[in-house]
């Protein structure tokens, strides 16, 4: 016992010894308010005087300030893409996007928390510090924009009609029951028009599971003459049906058409930060386990069509009661009278489609991290990048499976493309649907399907 007591007496002073000898006491120090923005930031660390000079916590300010603040093996970094500020306490340093500071640190003399000077947090783009002359508040504005839905409204009222767009989304997903993880790669190019819908996209996708490797690439066209999908495992050009057709057209857009992320943002807004630079505006947003459930469901209900039908049988209907009354109405002849009976004399089932949300209860859905940026020019409010980070985990009985997601794109040529047309040999080489599953020996399971 009095070996480790020594032991725990030499490491309160080899900590005492770390601390830089340029700092000051906490007893000579007074604690103020902390203000970002207007709004008052609670918590155990506060801004203190040392010598003059207000300390802030690095934590409490870039949180409030709309930044994503992360740490790990000692450095805490806060990051709205545009603006990446590391405070390295190993290395005694904060290096401003990759560059080093000119200023002391760490500053971690009250509550164990990581301080920088006002001064150092000014010299920032986008933020300003002053301190009442009471010396009680210390006020820290932003470049935030205040009025976040009427910028998205704004940017909504933005003259875009045809545009490029580069994706590329990294996607590994790990399962308990699987020793090797499942690691995807897909790099996704487009030209699009909004209005009328046409698309030409190139998808590439390689994707390494259970030991094997898998290269695919595919194009596409989508116009009025419909869908045509180029498949290279058979190296021939298959005409889609007019229901997959549509289903896909509408996911693509709203996929890739900027509009569209931008519509679907504003009703989740809560979570939106807006940072004015000189020519841009960089926008992030993070969504809770809440949130994220929301936004699927109101996608789902934009594209009901992506959800397979197995997928909505795994949640049973809530009224079973009602819907066995119903089926009897039926047999009796009672519900035509009623009116709930179609065209073919079949009864329309009101209910029994699995909600998204009851789906995403059920896989114990977890979204540990959403975290987007997107930048937009200033003067056109056209979109330029965005990019995304996705950690969540869902399980079912004894599975579970982590997926972590990293997606990147870029946007160009804004009404540069004028037109896109279905070459005339693609529709006159392009096999059907029913001659594509033949090919793939898929033709007698559609049958018994059927």
């Amino acid at each position: 016992m009095k070996k480790l007591g020594s032991w725990v007496f030499a490491l309160v002073l080899a900590l005492a010894f770390a601390v830089p000898a340029g700092n000051v006491q906490a007893a000579d120090t007074n604690t103020a308010k902390l203000v970002v923005d207007g709004v008052e930031v609670e918590g155990y660390e506060q801004p203190f005087f040392s010598n003059d000079e207000i300390l802030i916590p690095v934590q409490n300010v870039f949180n409030e300030a709309g930044f994503k603040v992360t740490e790990d093996k000692g450095v805490v970094t806060a990051t709205n893409s545009y603006v990446t500020v590391d405070f390295n306490v190993a290395a005694g340093k904060i290096d401003v996007n990759g560059k080093k500071a000119n200023t002391e640190f760490p500053l971690t003399l009250q509550n164990a928390g990581n301080y920088v000077t006002g001064e150092f947090l000014s010299s920032l783009e986008g933020f300003q510090v002053e301190v009442t002359e009471d010396q009680k508040t210390v006020n820290v504005t932003t470049n935030r924009v205040k009025d976040v839905d009427a910028f998205l409204e704004k940017t909504l009222q933005a003259d875009l009609n045809s545009f490029s767009a580069a994706l590329t989304i990294d996607q590994t997903m790990e399962a308990s029951s699987e020793e090797d993880p499942i690691h995807m790669l897909m790099n996704l190019k487009m030209d699009a028009i909004q209005n009328p819908l046409a698309m030409y996209m190139e998808t590439t996708m390689k994707m390494n599971m259970m030991g094997e490797s898998l290269d695919q690439m595919q194009k596409a066209y989508v116009t009025e003459d419909g869908m045509y999908q180029y498949d290279s495992t058979i190296k021939k050009w298959i005409k889609m049906d007019d229901d997959m057709t549509n289903l896909i057209a509408q996911s693509s857009a709203q996929q890739a058409d900027p509009h569209a992320q931008l519509e679907l943002m504003k009703k989740f807004s809560e979570g939106v930060h807006v940072f004015e630079y000189d020519d841009k505006y960089v926008m992030t947003q993070t969504l809770t386990n809440e949130q994220f459930k929301d936004m699927m469901d109101e996608i789902m209900n934009l594209l009901p069509g992506l959800l397979p039908e197995d997928v909505q049988g795994m949640i049973p209907s809530e009224d079973k009661e009602s819907s066995t009354e119903e089926a009897e109405a039926v047999e009796e002849g009672t519900a035509e009278e009623e009116g709930s009976v179609d065209e073919e004399g079949t009864a329309e089932e009101e209910g029994t489609e699995a909600d998204i949300g009851d789906i995403l209860e059920a896989l114990n859905l977890n979204i540990e991290e959403y975290y987007s940026v997107q930048t937009i020019d200033k003067e056109t409010l056209f979109p330029l990048d965005l990019s995304a980070v996705t950690k969540m985990s869902m399980s079912m009985e004894d599975e579970k499976i982590s997926i972590f997601q990293k997606m990147n794109g870029t946007f160009s040529n804004f009404n540069q493309i004028k037109e896109i047309k279905v070459p005339e040999e693609v529709i006159k080489n392009a096999i059907s649907m029913e001659e594509y599953m033949e090919e793939l020996g898929l033709g007698e399971e559609l049958e018994m399907e059927i």
